[in-house]
């Protein structure tokens, strides 16, 4: 250790910080981090910058007695330390609020889920209301009620869908730190003189955006297509259901028909995947594989029930296993609940492999009918009765023909037969099928 009397200044220059407190500029050097932001060589003489896109710096530096942070205008040798831990510092509260953000929006997406789950339930009744009470047609109270009860659940969707996109603006690429610390340096190198205006075209050049941590964007846009998924499934099964049961009554979905809405989603998860893969993000990309099969399988059994777009539907169930197949391999890296997601990948798989109803002709109904009434393991008289699922699937009960036992629509998995003769809420009588 020497005292500050026997150092050269010429040699070891002596750096005064903003609180008053000095030291060798060899000292503060090691203090602040120099060597993480510049090249050096073996004698120690800085001679180039660093990558310091890899990390983030741990904290903004600090004097080494008093621990107040330097200022960059008080010691302009360390305005490279300095602006990069404090840029560093704002992305960090950027991801830590965002994420925060997230996991409030990712909340408010369940409770969106079951509440769409239990007005559904609730439409469904009504709908089996109407069916049941009616030989032909629907007043047009009974549409306005279902109509009603549309709109509200449209208004909770569209709030959700609105808090979503904000957050997305909020966090977009161009409003994160490292980007705007970009812009205003493009923008102050530009005004610098007018000499220089003829450099504008190369001034990006000069100055190269610093590669930004995209993870809260990203997984806004998750957010928003996890959303999109179970508000665009919902809106499919209903369409579908009033399409089959209110035959003759003009009953639209308040947000526009769910084929007009289907396309924009299927590649908006496209794009999102693609994002994925590009930024090595595997576990989202794998979430928006399953939101994509997810809807291309309710589109499917759409598009069959009312025989329009089934090629298209097909397509987009081809382009689903492909991506579940993709998914699959994903989840062999080691991210979180990578397990999880391989089964549920593996669950809808097998979905995807099978045969969606299909509204069947006269000849093919009186076949069915037939051999429901004969043969050894068929119902053995006329007492047996065809009911359909919540989604308009018939299927038969035989010995008296009224349920006595739970169990799962064959074609959509909803809840079929029932206890004690009572059906569970959503079947109805499928008249067409016993005449």
């Amino acid at each position: 250790m020497k005292s500050y009397s026997e150092i050269d200044l010429s040699e070891t220059p002596i750096v005064v910080l903003g609180c008053g407190h000095f030291f060798t500029a060899e000292t503060l050097d090691g203090h602040m981090g120099m060597a993480e932001v510049y090249k050096q060589d073996i004698q120690g003489e800085f001679t180039g910058l660093q990558d310091v896109s890899a990390v983030l710096a741990l904290a903004v530096p600090r004097c080494p007695d008093c621990q107040c942070p330097v200022r960059q205008y008080c010691t302009q040798r360390f305005n490279r330390v300095i602006n990069r831990a404090v840029i560093d510092e704002m992305s960090k509260r950027f991801l830590v609020n965002g994420k925060g953000e997230l996991r409030g929006l990712e909340r408010q997406i369940l409770e969106l889920e079951h509440d769409l789950e239990e007005s559904q339930q609730e439409i469904m009744r009504s709908v089996g209301q109407a069916v049941a009470s009616l030989t032909g047609g629907v007043t047009p109270a009974r549409a306005l009620e279902v109509t009603q009860q549309l709109r509200i659940r449209h208004k909770n969707s569209r709030n959700l869908e609105k808090a979503i996109q904000s957050f997305c603006r909020k966090v977009a690429d161009k409003n994160q730190p490292a980007q705007k610390l970009h812009d205003a340096t493009v923008n102050t190198a530009r005004r610098k003189s007018i000499d220089q205006l003829m450099a504008d075209l190369s001034v990006t050049e000069s100055f190269p955006a610093i590669p930004r941590d995209r993870r809260v964007t990203l997984g806004g846009c998750i957010a928003q297509l996890h959303a999109q998924c179970i508000i665009l499934t919902d809106s499919l099964v209903v369409a579908q259901t009033l399409r089959i049961k209110f035959t003759g009554a003009s009953i639209d979905m308040p947000e526009g028909s769910p084929s007009r809405l289907a396309k924009p989603f299927f590649q908006s998860c496209g794009a999102f995947i693609g994002e994925c893969n590009t930024e090595s993000l595997p576990k989202l990309g794998v979430e928006a594989s399953l939101y994509y099969a997810r809807v291309a399988r309710s589109y499917e059994s759409y598009c069959s029930s009312a025989k329009t777009n089934v090629e298209q539907a097909s397509d987009y169930i081809k382009s689903a296993k492909e991506l579940l197949e993709q998914a699959k391999e994903l989840c062999s890296q080691p991210f979180e609940n990578a397990d999880g997601l391989r089964r549920a990948v593996e669950e809808l798989s097998k979905l995807l492999r099978r045969e969606w109803y299909e509204p069947v002709t006269a000849d093919e109904l009186a076949a069915i009918k037939n051999a429901m009434i004969t043969g050894s393991k068929g119902i053995a008289t006329h007492s047996g009765h065809w009911y359909n699922c919540a989604n308009g699937h018939p299927f038969a009960i035989g010995e008296c023909g009224m349920p006595m036992q739970l169990a799962r629509c064959p074609e959509c998995g909803a809840p079929v037969g029932g206890q004690s003769h009572r059906a569970v809420e959503g079947v109805t009588r499928a008249m067409e099928m016993e005449t």
